[in-house]
Formats: structure tokens, C-alpha cells, sequence
């Protein structure tokens, strides 16, 4: 063996002739991680370890291996990044993953890899456009989940000492314009209701529009999940149906399949009460449900969909989506997407005065916070009400 001064690391010639050379790394925990690594003759050994107290004087990280930023990704997914997250978030992971395999970071070394390089991916992404439709350019908001996974992804990587520092800690992401939200005049929403009479699919159209349900959510309800307490019919809100990625696929069968989940959000899991008049309507449309049952020769689903097909089994909230669209467009509402539904319960909820508290676990957002942000800003008559109460200062003080 070939020792050398504290701090210089060590070589030794092994058996085969090769030769090994190992340091000891300083952590930024402050304690130290033996390295190492095998060459063929002791120059190469010598500029090795020169290279690497070159590095730690100048406070670059040092890495365990030389894995490429793109491998690393890949198995952060495989091991770490895909255990507690839904199967959407599966679906849209792999997605940013193909971006990075499209770049040149995926072929940078992950201890080289600088907050440069991220910021050129980003202005990459800003111009690279979809996967699959690269004339559509990606949003501000894409942009910024993919960036957040890489961020999450290098996190692990400090935590787990493979390198010192996040290089995506200092990247300059663009700003996220929320888009003007669309909601239904009172002359729409009656145009609507009247439109889908009729169609078995109206019932879609009641439970979003009347309860503020997510399209995913309304697909997933059964005739169990219409439940009465003391008089008071509610709505058992405790999953989703949404279309995902089949990650277990083969050759020949299908990519995408349509999973029942739990809901988007852990607020998600709620009771929604139901109007009288929506009671009324779920409760008749239950009734021809049943009519349907019982001439279907035992073909019908026992516990059936509230939105489902000619046997009472589930509907992809595709074809119900584009359903409702189709009628919407027949009547004029040319910029239609379902979850305008939503938005429009949430405003004349708040509107009619309804307490934001209940209002948001209604809606199952996270926090009464975010339903205000949201809903009230689109309340113009109620900031209207609210400044009358100026009104007596006002008159007094412009008073002659």
C-alpha cells in the first residue's frame, strides 16, 4: 500500500495489477464517506485523487459513482418517487421523465449537473411543447410540476449524501396566470337543465352542478353511496373514477385503463347534502334504474352507477364529458369544459350566502382559505353589498 499525508487518501496496487485508490469525502453533516475507485496504473490513480481535493476546495459536490442525471431520475422513480403517490401522478411523472430524456441533462453526471443546466431545461420546456403534440406549447404550470419532481428527486439525493448541494434550489420557474374561471348565468344553467332532459346522463349534469362534485367523483358514485340520516338525504363522497396509465401493460393490451381511487385530496373523503329538489331527482332517477334492473334478466349491476351505461355499470368520464359538451354547444355554450359546473355551484353558493367553512368541505377543498381565494374575487354583487356598508362615512364625509 502507498500511504500518503492526512487528507491526501490512499493507493494500493492489488493482485490483478490494477490499482485502488480511496478518499475520505467530507459531508456537509460533518462527518466523512470513504470513496473509492479502481484504475489500471497508479498515474491514473494519482490525477484521481488530485481531481477530487481539487473539487472539494473549490465546494463542488462530490459523488459516490458517476451516474448520469438521467439514470438517477429513473431509479429515484423506480425506488422512492413512485411509493405513496396516485397512479395520475404515476402517469404524469413518466411524462416528465420523457422530457428529461429528450434534453441534454440527462446525460450530465449528477454531481456536475449546475443550476445552469436546469435553467436551460426550463427555457427548454417553455419552447419544447407536448410529447405528443409539440406544436402546443406546455404551460406555465407543467413546466413548473416537472420542475418541482427534479427538485424533489435531488433533495433525495442530498439526504441521501450523494451530493452536497439542490442545483434546482435557484431556478428562475415562470409565473402561472390562473385563467379567468367560467361559470353559468342563471339563463345558461336553466338552458342546460333543460337540454339533458331526458337523458339518462342529466344526472351527471344534477351532481356537479348542484353539489359541486369533480366529473371523476360523479362517475364513481353507486346507488350505495346515496345515503338519509335523520331525515337529510346526503351524497358518501369517498373515491374517484379517472383514467390512468396501465403500467403492468404487455404487447397488444391496452395503455390507459379506468381505475376506481380515493379521492383527489384527503378532504376529498366528505358527506355532501343534498336539496330536496336534487334529492327528489338522484331519488327518481334510482327508481328507473331499478325499472331498468329488473328487465335486464339479471344482467344488471346489483349495486349500479348513478352515471352508467344500459347495465348500470360504470361510464368513462370521457364519454361523459364529451356528452355534455355536445349538448352545451347545442345551446350555445361554445367554451364549456365540465368542471365549469363546479365553479358555477361554488359562486352562487357564496352568492346565497352559504359560510365558506361549509362551503369548502362541500367542495373538499383543503382549506376555507383557498375556497375564498377562488370564489369570493368572482362575487362582484356581495363586494358590492359589503362596500355599502361604507356607505353612511361616505355620505358623511362628502356631506356639503
Amino acid at each position: 500500500m502507498s500511504k500518503t499525508a492526512n487528507g491526501e487518501g490512499t493507493k494500493f496496487k492489488l493482485k490483478n495489477g490494477q490499482w485502488r485508490a480511496a478518499f475520505f469525502v467530507p459531508l456537509p453533516d460533518g462527518s466523512k464517506k470513504r470513496i473509492y475507485r479502481q484504475f489500471r496504473t497508479r498515474k491514473e490513480a494519482d490525477e484521481w485523487l488530485s481531481k477530487i481535493k481539487s473539487e472539494i476546495s473549490a465546494g463542488k459536490p462530490v459523488l459516490c459513482s458517476d451516474q448520469l442525471f438521467g439514470e438517477y431520475i429513473e431509479q429515484w422513480y423506480d425506488k422512492y418517487g413512485s411509493v405513496a403517490i396516485r397512479d395520475s401522478t404515476k402517469m404524469n411523472y413518466e411524462g416528465y421523465i420523457r422530457h428529461i430524456e429528450r434534453h441534454r441533462i440527462n446525460g450530465i453526471h449528477l454531481k456536475n449537473l449546475t443550476t445552469d443546466d436546469l435553467q436551460e431545461f426550463v427555457l427548454y420546456l417553455q419552447n419544447a411543447g407536448h410529447l405528443d403534440t409539440p406544436e402546443e406549447s406546455l404551460s406555465a404550470k407543467t413546466v413548473r410540476n416537472i420542475m418541482h419532481m427534479i427538485h424533489k428527486a435531488l433533495d433525495h439525493a442530498v439526504g441521501r449524501q450523494l451530493i452536497y448541494h439542490n442545483a434546482a434550489d435557484f431556478v428562475e420557474l415562470p409565473r402561472v396566470i390562473t385563467p379567468d374561471i367560467r361559470v353559468l348565468t342563471e339563463e345558461e344553467i336553466r338552458r342546460f337543465v333543460g337540454a339533458m332532459e331526458g337523458y339518462s346522463l342529466q344526472i351527471a349534469l344534477v351532481l356537479m352542478l348542484f353539489c359541486g362534485l369533480r366529473l371523476g367523483e360523479c362517475c364513481a358514485l353507486t346507488h350505495g353511496d346515496v345515503r338519509c340520516d335523520d331525515g337529510i338525504y346526503y351524497l358518501n363522497v369517498s373515491k374517484s373514477l379517472n383514467r390512468i396509465t396501465n403500467f403492468e401493460a404487455k404487447f397488444g393490451e391496452p395503455k390507459t385503463l379506468l381505475r376506481i381511487q380515493e379521492t383527489k385530496t384527503s378532504k376529498g373523503k366528505r358527506q355532501v347534502p343534498l336539496l330536496p329538489e336534487v334529492a327528489e331527482k338522484v331519488l327518481a332517477h334510482m327508481a328507473w334504474q331499478q325499472e331498468q334492473a329488473e328487465k335486464s334478466y339479471g344482467t344488471y349491476e346489483d349495486n349500479p352507477w348513478l352515471v352508467a351505461n344500459e347495465l348500470g355499470h360504470y361510464l368513462d368520464p370521457g364519454t361523459v364529458r364529451k356528452k355534455l359538451k355536445a349538448v352545451a354547444e347545442s345551446i350555445g355554450i361554445t367554451d364549456f369544459h365540465p368542471h365549469c359546473l363546479r365553479h358555477t355551484y361554488a359562486s352562487q353558493a357564496v352568492k346565497c350566502g352559504v359560510p365558506l367553512p361549509y362551503l369548502s368541505d362541500i367542495l373538499g377543498h383543503e382549506s376555507t382559505s383557498f375556497t375564498a381565494k377562488v370564489y369570493v374575487t368572482l362575487d362582484l354583487e356581495g363586494r358590492a353589498n359589503a362596500q355599502a356598508a361604507m356607505s353612511e362615512l361616505v355620505k358623511n364625509t362628502f356631506k356639503e
